[in-house]
């Protein structure tokens, strides 16, 4: 992970290490976020699990779409960055973190990434040292 100040921590890990993601306040960036039960745990489900159900929350439309990603401030949920243009409606920036999802999804299965599940269901605060 970088100490560039135009990134910040994500969810998505790989053999090297935590990746980056755009900090909250790069410029044209929005975050989509899917919210998972509460019954769910670190541990409790497997990442592409998790990843599935992300990607059905982004199909139907069932997430929020802000500035700031939401995962590691305890709301049991993950956040994708999403680059956007102006003028681009909820439609486009929704296919967008589809496209994200199954990329991120693939990945998973591959090996190639594995999520950090307790930046999704039990940090309370953002740190690069958990």
């Amino acid at each position: 992970m970088t100490s560039d100040s135009r990134l910040q921590p994500n969810v998505f890990m790989n053999g090297r290490g935590r990746i980056a993601d755009p900090h909250d306040e790069m410029p044209d960036y929005c975050w989509v976020t899917a919210h998972l039960p509460e019954n769910m745990s670190c541990d409790g489900q497997s990442d592409e699990e998790i990843m599935n159900l992300v990607l059905c929350k982004i199909q139907i439309g069932n997430v929020i779409i802000g500035d700031s990603a939401l995962h590691s401030l305890g709301c049991y949920c993950l956040s994708l960055p999403v680059k956007v243009a102006p003028g681009e409606n909820t439609g486009e920036v929704l296919s967008y973190a589809e496209t994200l999802a199954e990329w991120w999804l693939k990945q998973i299965r591959l090996g190639r990434a594995c999520l950090d599940q307790y930046s999704i269901f039990e940090a309370t605060w953002r740190s690069l040292a958990h």
